[in-house]
């Protein structure tokens, strides 16, 4: 049985091959001593192999890599390919394929698996926030056309705090008029968000297409009810990243 592993900056999510949709979460928080939780969360006798995503840095997949050797399921860390092929094709289109982050390649992947032959604008909020294009062209095959990189909304916050010698760590609602400083800095930062988000409808719209919008990522619960407000046909998917591990695990046996 294949155990399947994405790997981020602040969080370890695990699940079946053929569950993906119910992951177990590690919370890590970039710290490299979490191999024991993550020993104590897996079944023993259970994986025979492991297939793996990773934005994390060399260490943290070192952990997880030594972690997962010993319970004898050893893993493989996947990255972005020219070309998925399964029960529908997606090509990618970036300069070089190879520099598409895995993430970013598997969670389209996933996005296609539930919305075939249909324009995506693929949002994955977490420490990063990425706006991704997915577009038809054929029957069943789509192309990873690009899409923009920001930091994520704690990055944001926490920026404030570190490059400023007054600004809080701010915390709480979006107001149409903030009329404090922490209102004003969660306000700034939901609306960053959006206009990230706004501009990558936009340029997809120019090109004649009516995306869908579907938004994953540890960030997006809390996101979710201000982009909702702006696109009410939104779509929330949470593990994205992990369907597309799933797929590819099942087509490449």
């Amino acid at each position: 049985m294949t155990l399947l592993v994405d790997l981020g900056n602040t969080a370890l999510k695990w699940a079946d091959q053929e569950d993906p949709e119910s992951p177990h979460t590690i919370v890590h928080g970039g710290r490299e001593s979490f191999s024991e939780k993550l020993l104590g969360s897996i079944p023993k006798n259970t994986f025979t192999k492991a297939l793996g995503c990773s934005v994390a840095t060399y260490d943290l997949k070192a952990v997880t890599s030594r972690a997962l050797d010993s319970l004898g399921c050893p893993i493989q860390w996947l990255s972005a390919q020219e070309r998925f092929v399964g029960d529908f094709e997606l090509l990618n289109r970036y300069k070089n394929p190879q520099q598409l982050g895995s993430d970013r390649w598997h969670a389209a992947i996933g996005s296609v698996s539930f919305l075939p032959n249909t324009p995506l604008l693929v949002v994955h909020i977490g420490t990063a926030t990425t706006v991704d294009c997915v577009v038809p062209e054929g029957d069943n095959r789509m192309v990873f056309a690009g899409g923009r990189i920001a930091p994520g909304v704690v990055l944001m916050r926490d920026s404030l705090v570190t490059g400023t010698a007054s600004l809080p760590k701010a915390d709480g609602d979006y107001a149409t008029i903030p009329t404090d400083t922490m209102t004003a800095i969660v306000t700034g930062i939901v609306d960053a968000q959006l206009g990230l988000i706004e501009r990558g409808m936009k340029s997809m719209t120019q090109l004649g297409l009516d995306p869908v919008l579907v938004l994953a990522g540890g960030a997006a619960s809390r996101f979710a009810p201000y982009l909702k407000r702006e696109f009410p046909e939104m779509i929330q998917k949470h593990n994205l990243v992990l369907r597309g591990l799933a797929l590819r695990a099942q087509n490449e046996g």
